[in-house]
């Protein structure tokens, strides 16, 4: 019914993602397992809403209207079964324009922003780019459950800083794929009113329950939590150039200040194509196009798992909970830094470095949403390469 084999045609695009993959990998149509966007064509629901604004010819300023709040809160409840009220939803131009605006309102020159590791590098570079300090808070790391953890100990003592006044983590966790289940977010929010610290939690996988359904953060607490909850369609339906995100606050006062500081950050209006194909999206056929890939998803997984693991003895892959990111553990194939990665990029199996995550380089994340043909092909590649290597030494053909 929906077409998630065809390879998506990035030329002419000037894509990031396009544009970083090498020449020859393009070439014989191998994955890039970089960067967290489709390779497949997304819903056609939210094409064709965007192909209806372009042949009505207007682009005008676009409000947020109750239709586009209804529909906003009809998703939650049917997609994510998250109950939410209308008068919550405050749009913006994107999750990490999102999170600047909290580190204006909420980080003085003193204060900082704490951040859970493996964590997504740019909520750092958020900071840094705005002269604020961002503090890192490891996660445990079980090897023999491959399962991280919240380090209660670490996380109070952080939290109870004066100057921390921002926690930032992403749920489901980029770049592991893990998610965080009730009890903690229960217990991370009791800490959160404890010490006054303000948490920032950016779902924009959240709609991607791979084992189970992702838990939502303020679908677990009371209306009075210190928590500005982003979600978006950014990940489940590949819109990262769009920059688009629709914060979710219950607390009235924080809600306020938080709208009080988009205006100040000159946010305009919802963008006009973006809105039309939002409106199709939040439907029935969104939601069933989402459920058809997350069959994929799964299988994609599966396949990628078991071919990473057979190609490097030792390597693990954790078992993703969420998304579309998996986290793999080389630490076990008794390779420096240096030689993994030339042995992950000459069999096509580069991924994104764990230092980029404010972890270890024995660490990659992959990125799967493709046709599963595409990994298919890139594992028999790479198991090609590494026979020869073995034998001969040689290079990549």
């Amino acid at each position: 019914m929906f077409d998630f084999e065809t390879l998506v045609d990035r030329r002419g695009t000037e894509s990031l993602k396009g544009n970083m993959a090498p020449a020859w990998v393009q070439e014989k149509q191998l994955a890039n397992f970089w960067g967290a966007e489709f390779d497949f064509p997304t819903c056609p629901a939210f094409s064709e809403g965007v192909m209806e604004c372009a042949k009505r010819g207007l682009y005008a300023f676009t409000l947020q209207g109750e239709q586009y709040n209804t529909r906003v809160q009809w998703w939650m409840k049917h997609v994510r079964n998250w109950d939410i009220e209308t008068d919550w939803i405050v749009p913006m131009h994107g999750t990490i324009f999102s999170l600047a605006s909290l580190l204006r309102l909420l980080v003085g020159p003193s204060q900082h922003m704490l951040v859970l590791t493996p964590g997504y590098n740019r909520y750092k570079q958020a900071a840094d780019r705005m002269g604020k300090e961002t503090r890192l808070c490891a996660m445990r790391y079980d090897r023999e459950h491959l399962r991280y953890t919240l380090d209660w100990e670490k996380l109070e003592k952080a939290m109870a800083d004066p100057d921390c006044t921002l926690l930032v983590f992403s749920q489901p966790n980029n770049p592991t794929g893990q998610a965080l289940g009730a009890e903690d977010i229960r217990r991370l929010d009791a800490l959160s009113r404890k010490h006054e610290v303000v948490v920032f939690c950016d779902e924009i996988f959240g709609e991607l329950g791979l084992t189970a359904p992702v838990v939502p953060y303020l679908s677990v607490v009371d209306a009075d939590t210190l928590c500005v909850c982003s979600t978006s369609l950014g990940k489940c339906m590949s819109l990262t150039g769009v920059n688009h995100a629709n914060l979710i606050i219950p607390r009235r006062e924080l809600r306020e200040r938080v709208i009080h500081q988009k205006y100040a950050d000159h946010y305009g209006s919802l963008d006009p194509m973006l809105h039309a194909g939002l409106m199709r999206a939040f439907t029935e056929e969104g939601k069933a196009w989402l459920e058809a890939l997350l069959t994929v998803l799964r299988e994609n997984a599966q396949v990628l798992r078991s071919g990473i693991e057979s190609l490097f003895p030792g390597a693990q892959m954790l078992p993703p909970q969420g998304g579309f990111v998996a986290f793999a553990d080389f630490t076990r194939c008794a390779l420096s830094d240096e030689a993994l990665q030339a042995r992950l990029s000459n069999a096509c199996l580069m991924g994104d470095c764990g230092s980029e995550y404010h972890t270890s380089a024995q660490f990659y994340r992959y990125a799967f949403a493709m046709p599963l043909w595409q990994i298919q092909r890139t594992l028999q590649y790479a198991a090609m390469v590494e026979k020869r290597e073995t034998v001969t030494g040689g290079e990549r053909e």
